[in-house]
C-alpha cells in the first residue's frame, strides 16, 4: 500500500539534519513509525505518544458536515495507520515505545526526554502552542518542528486559518510560518533556533513539496 509520501531519499532534511545518536526522543504522532524506526536505528531511544482514538479528531467546525459518517471513514482509515506501526514494530524487533496520551497534559511519569519532535503534527492540532507547551515539560534540551512551507506567510510569526465554510476538510486548521513556530519555541525556552527548507515528494502527484524545519535548544 502506497502511503501519502516517499520520504526515503529526503528524511534525514524532513529531520532537520539532526543526530540522534545517543538521545532519548518524545515523537508526537508517530502515524506508520517510519520516522520512529530510522530515529531508533540511528541510535535513538524514542517513545512515541498518540491520543486514544476517542479523542480523535480534534475536527474544524464546519456548517452541515456529517462528522459521525466522517469519523466512522476517518477513524477506520487511522486504525489501519496504527495497525501498519504495530507491524513493522514487530518486523524491525523493535523497542519503540507508543504511549497512547494527550499531548497536550503529558503525565510525568511519561518520563523526561532529551528531544522532542512533531513531524507535521501542529497543522492537524486546534492550539499548536498549547501542544508544543504541554510536549516542552517533558523536553530537556532539543525540540524539532517540521511543517509545510507556505511562503507566502513572510516573515512574520502567524498562523494562517486554512478551513472554509465551503470546504468540507476538517482535519487539517493551520499554515504555520517558520518564525511562528521560532517565536512559539523561544517562548518556551528554546530560544537557540535554526530553520532549513526542504523538498518531498507526495506520491498522489509526484510534486516535490516545500516544507521547513526548525531545530530549536535550551
Amino acid at each position: 500500500m502506497r502511503g501519502f509520501w516517499d520520504l526515503r531519499p529526503t528524511v534525514e532534511a524532513y529531520l532537520g539534519g539532526f543526530d540522534f545518536a545517543g538521545k532519548s526522543v518524545l515523537e508526537v504522532g508517530p502515524a506508520s513509525g517510519f520516522l520512529s524506526f530510522h530515529m531508533e536505528r540511528a541510535g535513538a531511544s524514542v517513545t512515541a505518544v498518540e491520543p486514544a482514538m476517542e479523542r480523535l479528531w480534534d475536527a474544524v467546525p464546519v456548517p452541515g458536515f456529517d462528522y459521525a459518517a466522517w469519523r466512522e471513514e476517518f477513524g477506520a482509515a487511522i486504525q489501519g495507520v496504527r495497525n501498519s506501526f504495530w507491524y513493522l514494530h514487530h518486523h524491525y524487533r523493535s523497542s519503540v515505545r507508543l504511549l497512547e496520551a494527550d499531548p497536550e497534559y503529558l503525565p510525568a511519569d511519561a518520563g523526561d526526554f532529551d528531544v522532542g519532535l512533531f513531524a507535521a503534527v501542529l497543522l492537524h492540532c486546534r492550539s499548536p502552542l498549547s501542544i508544543l507547551e504541554g510536549c516542552a515539560r517533558r523536553v530537556r534540551q532539543t525540540i524539532i518542528v517540521t511543517e509545510l512551507y507556505d511562503a507566502t506567510l513572510g516573515q512574520l510569526p502567524v498562523c494562517h486559518l486554512l478551513p472554509r465554510p465551503n470546504v468540507a476538510q476538517v482535519d487539517t486548521w493551520w499554515a504555520l510560518s517558520p518564525a511562528f513556530v521560532v517565536n512559539a519555541l523561544a517562548l518556551l525556552d528554546f530560544p537557540h533556533a535554526r530553520v532549513t527548507t526542504h523538498h518531498h515528494k507526495r506520491e498522489a502527484d509526484g510534486m516535490q513539496v516545500p516544507m521547513f524545519s526548525v531545530v530549536a535548544s535550551r
